[in-house]
């Protein structure tokens, strides 16, 4: 939430909720209220929140779920702020701060003096660490606050101290230069220095954030301190005043990055989807905001288990090189023991060293054999036959494990790339599952981490996640022993599955289909196998059922981004899967192929109706 979304945020809450009476105060998360207030309108809500993912404030959102443990503020809050009335909620210009102030004519909780409290709840939004401090406003000192500590500048936030706001930014405030001579001074050097508008913006004024600036650049439409300093003021009095548009800001994947109370002149219309409130638009965002780095952290975590899976290879590979070497000395302890024994006579009684002919290196070639003394030579020479045929044993052992570990470092690897590549939930799923599958190479501490991520039970792409959990299947249905595919339906009517990952493609493949359905897949990228059903169907598959199969397939594989994908398609009867190989991995025989682009408009087209 930037500045002038948070403007827009506050007006569009005071004259909602000031007045209202608190009846309720829940925790959302560790660094966040919800309140119910009773107002002239009727029952309204306000989430005020500082959690680091998306610090906001949102009217008329749903109560957050609840928590298994209630955070101090949250405590706090509740025992004192319920039947107290939100007389007031100050906001001055751009600042990153805003204060609701609470007035209650009862005694909080505890309190013996008998006079009703005032506080005040500081919500401070921006920075490296949003905090949202209760304060006791007749003696200015902290009851509780989100997070502890001095954040920088001295200031201590620890309950009992008395609250001293941010410092103030040495750059003007647009909203409080009231005059467009007073912001036109204020640009018009670093539009000189720089050159560039948005640039030029960005600096001279506190609050406008790159978007912003780029905003007032388009509205201005030529890069002169007059042009700008209007569009400026246009666009923070529409921003305060309203009426608002709010707009979910979209990537070009479709995901939302942000959120606008006004449609942007600057950005594509199809980078900006409507909303129905400010506080719809900003739970829409926090929850997708908060699905990401759950994304992020589930890939932190998995990076970490296969560099700490790849270091361990690594030493064993070390090791086994190590004693690869040991073990190739097997040729020259029989050849010593051999010497030994031809030579036994030559040899004096006591020698700890023998120099004796090795003619297997050649006519002039020598060994140089230690020897124990206090044995006789048939012992010592027996040793060497021992050690030489030890040396086989372990020599065919250290290859095959050698080889066996080059393979485990390779498959790591392949998994670091996977993980590094991965953008959705079921992606870290299969990986995940995959990683889990082999838990002889696994530490505890790899095992805890995985434990602590657990895949998702119910399957990724559907809204809701089917049933809840914990319900049964409908009486006389047995659900699938497996991952459960995707289901499409195509133009012809006929069933197109498609697996979710390798579990899901083996599941798809060996045990779901039929061995004349047809089944295809990317030519040379991981993906998705998919299988059109063809449900006793004489005359062949049709043609448009094929194309969409085969765009379905190229969607679901890591050439989703390319113009053209090759798409192999076979009887299932034709593919096989070879022993011991890993989820996923088949061989395919009697193949065609055909030309296609990834089509994302299918998923949505052809996707089938829930059972």
């Amino acid at each position: 939430m930037d500045a002038l979304t948070l403007l827009a945020a506050v007006e569009d809450a005071r004259p909602a909720l000031v007045g209202g009476i608190v009846r309720e105060v829940f925790s959302a998360g560790m660094a966040g209220l919800w309140l119910e207030l009773v107002t002239a309108r009727g029952v309204e809500s306000l989430l005020v929140a500082a959690d680091e993912v998306f610090p906001r404030i949102a009217r008329g959102v749903p109560r957050p779920p609840r928590t298994r443990s209630l955070a101090p503020l949250a405590g706090v809050a509740r025992r004192i702020l319920p039947g107290s009335r939100l007389e007031a909620l100050s906001h001055r210009g751009l600042d990153r701060g805003l204060r609701f102030e609470f007035v209650s004519p009862f005694p909080a909780q505890g309190d013996t003096g008998g006079a009703g409290g005032r506080w005040h709840l500081v919500a401070e939004l921006f920075g490296s660490r949003p905090n949202l401090i209760l304060v006791d406003a007749s003696t200015g000192r902290i009851l509780e606050a989100a997070r502890h500590g001095p954040p920088g500048g001295g200031r201590s936030l620890d309950p009992g101290q008395a609250y001293a706001p941010p410092p103030d930014t040495l750059r003007p405030d647009p909203l409080l230069c009231r005059s467009l001579e007073t912001l036109q001074a204020a640009l018009a050097p670093d539009l000189a220095a720089v050159g560039e508008a948005a640039t030029a913006l960005r600096l001279a004024f506190v609050g406008l954030t790159d978007r912003w600036a780029h905003e007032v650049a388009a509205h201005a439409g030529e890069a002169s301190p007059e042009a700008l300093a209007r569009a400026l003021a246009d666009l923070l009095r529409r921003v305060e005043v309203g009426p608002w548009e709010p707009h979910l800001l979209l990537d070009e994947d479709g995901s939302p990055v942000g959120l606008s109370p006004i449609r942007l002149r600057h950005l594509p219309q199809d980078r900006q989807q409507p909303a129905g409130s400010l506080g719809d638009a900003s739970e829409h965002l926090a929850g997708h905001l908060t699905a990401q780095r759950g994304l992020t952290e589930r890939q932190r975590a998995l990076r970490q288990v296969i560099r700490r899976l790849e270091d361990r290879l690594r030493s064993r590979r070390a090791k086994l090189v190590e004693e690869s070497s040991e073990f190739a000395r097997a040729d020259e302890y029989r050849r010593m023991g051999e010497a030994l024994v031809a030579h036994q006579p030559e040899i004096p009684r006591g020698a700890t060293e023998a120099r004796l002919p090795d003619p297997a290196q050649g006519e002039e070639a020598t060994l140089t054999i230690p020897l124990d003394p206090a044995v006789p030579l048939a012992v010592n020479a027996e040793r060497f036959f021992k050690a030489a045929r030890r040396g086989r044993r372990g020599a065919m052992r250290v290859t095959a494990r050698l080889a066996e570990t080059v393979a485990e470092i390779e498959r790591a690897q392949a998994w670091g790339r996977r993980v590094a590549a991965a953008r959705r939930l079921e992606e870290f799923d299969s990986l995940q599952r995959e990683i889990g599958g082999i838990p002889r190479l696994l530490a505890p501490r790899d095992r805890a981490v995985l434990a602590a991520v657990e895949p998702s039970a119910a399957p990724a792409g559907r809204a809701g996640g089917g049933r809840a959990a914990g319900a049964s299947a409908p009486a006389g249905k047995k659900r699938a022993a497996g991952p459960v595919p995707r289901r499409f339906i195509s133009s012809e009517g006929l069933p197109i599955l498609v697996g979710r990952d390798n579990q899901g493609n083996d599941h798809l493949t060996l045990h779901l289909s039929r061995s004349e359905d047809l089944w295809l897949h990317t030519e040379g990228f991981p993906g998705s196998h998919v299988v059109i059903r063809v449900q006793n169907r004489t005359g062949g598959i049709p043609r448009r059922t094929l194309i969409e199969a085969a765009q379905l397939a190229a969607y679901y594989s890591q050439a989703r981004t390319h113009g053209k994908v090759a798409v192999s398609y076979t009887l299932r009867k034709y593919v096989r899967k070879p022993r011991k190989s890993p989820p996923g991995q088949v061989t395919i025989t009697q193949v065609k192929t055909i030309v296609v682009s990834p089509d994302k408009s299918l998923v949505s087209k052809l996707a089938a109706p829930e059972d």
